[in-house]
């Protein structure tokens, strides 16, 4: 008996036209984000491979018109870092297609290079990218918010309501039986959508998945419950439409946007201008001055090269190049401490607001899962910093002792690749969504029960 009535239950809801289309639209959209997020990665994929043969060709064309020049050879070429897309990357691109994922440096100043990036359509950036986390995170809660708004209005309004009350003593089973059957619908979409995925994307079977899983689905929860909570209000249908969808807007559009420009204003970062200026100024001004001063800054930074001194009866040396080009980065480094500082303090700001902002949460613990977060930039920056330095360290004696390249294992000095994510807020998140929704339910459930006329 309760199995055909569940049965009938998806009949009436799957007889309404509007209940067609929202499934439609998010199967579409959903497989519209899975085909946009997968080609946006893999044109990253296609640029990370040429990039080793690219470099390969640009180093042997170097070597056969600088070779013979260990300085003038080093001011050409160019080593490069890659910041490998995650396989989860094609499902939430997050901030890859505002940051640099392939990062070329020679031996000069790095500061001036690592924020070195592709001309992009400023109109391109503004969209943004398609991919399913964005599908999940915006336009799912529309879905929910379509199926559910007059879920109880519409029968009361249409005067339903009163027969089913003269004629059924177990109402709240009714409404619960029309809520779980839109809560059935919703999460069948969102697995099929999450199948597709997981076979189209190839994303691993890994912890991760069971993670991303848990947060959409509580996520998807947060607005039924949020839904269920406005219906059992006992308003109109046109109140609970403009309510739940101001409370999208609010969640998702203005206090994500009041956000990013109180943070610019609380953590700005002139810095990033006075970086590139101090690093420029740092080595420029030191054409007019001393050049054993320039040295006697250099030594005192790398005291191993004290053994290799100085010729002071020249006017030009790749030695004294290198050091000078050194002490720019020295010069900008507080400059560029101060920034990263501040970038990591809005992150963290972000993470601790964003806990009653779960739309917001939920796409900074994809993007975090996937790899493509700030913080995951921030730290391909470090690792592009440490790498040029590796750079420094090996050909620096070569310059100082003016050593042939032909030596040079040039194997060690192919594409260096960053890989990285972090679990970080996770599970603030999932505790934070959980506790919204339960906050939901249990007022909508309070207010069933206060409302006995409804029954």
């Amino acid at each position: 008996m309760n199995q055909s009535i569940y049965l009938l239950e998806f009949k009436l809801f799957f007889r309404n036209k509007a209940a067609m289309a929202g499934i439609l639209i998010l199967l579409i959209s959903g497989f519209a984000g899975l085909y946009f997020g997968e080609k946006f990665i893999r044109q990253q994929d296609i640029v990370i491979e040429k990039a080793s043969q690219t470099q390969e060709k640009n180093t042997g064309t170097n070597l056969k018109h600088f070779g013979k020049d260990p300085g003038l050879f080093l001011y050409h070429n160019k080593f490069s870092m890659v910041n490998v897309p995650d396989r989860w990357a094609a499902f939430a691109n997050g901030q890859r297609d505002i940051n640099p994922y392939l990062i070329s440096v020679s031996m000069l100043a790095v500061e001036g290079q690592i924020y070195d990036t592709d001309l992009v359509n400023p109109s391109t950036l503004l969209l943004g990218n398609m991919d399913l986390a964005f599908v999940f995170i915006f336009l799912f809660p529309l879905v929910i918010i379509a199926f559910c708004y007059n879920l109880l209005s519409a029968d009361q309004e249409s005067g339903v309501w009163a027969i089913l009350k003269s004629q059924s003593g177990a109402l709240s089973a009714l409404i619960w039986r029309k809520f779980s059957v839109r809560i059935i619908s919703v999460f069948t979409v969102a697995m099929v959508l999450m199948t597709s995925a997981i076979f189209y994307l190839k994303l691993p079977l890994d912890g991760r998945l069971l993670l991303i899983l848990t947060l959409l689905s509580l996520y998807l929860l947060f607005w039924f419950s949020l839904s269920f909570w406005v219906i059992s209000r006992g308003k109109s249908s046109n109140y609970n439409a403009v309510l739940l969808i101001s409370f999208w807007v609010v969640l998702n559009i203005i206090s994500p946007a009041i956000l990013n420009v109180w943070l610019t204003q609380q953590y700005p970062v002139p810095e990033a201008l006075e970086t590139l200026v101090k690093q420029r100024e740092g080595y420029h001004e030191k054409w007019d001055l001393d050049k054993s001063k320039t040295m006697d800054k250099f030594y005192a930074h790398y005291p191993q090269f004290k053994q290799y001194p100085f010729p002071s009866e020249l006017s030009f040396s790749w030695y004294w190049y290198y050091a000078m080009q050194q002490m720019g980065d020295d010069e900008a480094s507080a400059g560029a401490r101060s920034m990263a500082e501040k970038l990591n303090k809005r992150h963290d700001f972000t993470n601790l607001t964003a806990l009653f902002l779960p739309g917001i949460q939920t796409q900074l613990r994809l993007n975090e899962l996937a790899g493509s977060d700030l913080e995951n930039h921030l730290k391909f920056q470090q690792a592009i910093k440490a790498y040029h330095e590796q750079i420094r360290l090996y050909f620096y004696p070569v310059v100082f002792k003016e050593e042939t390249l032909a030596n040079v294992a040039w194997d060690e000095f192919k594409v260096a690749q960053y890989k990285g994510h972090t679990t970080g807020y996770v599970w603030q998140n999932l505790a934070s969504v959980f506790i919204l929704s339960l906050l939901f339910s249990i007022l909508a459930v309070y207010n069933f029960k206060r409302k006995t006329s409804l029954f």
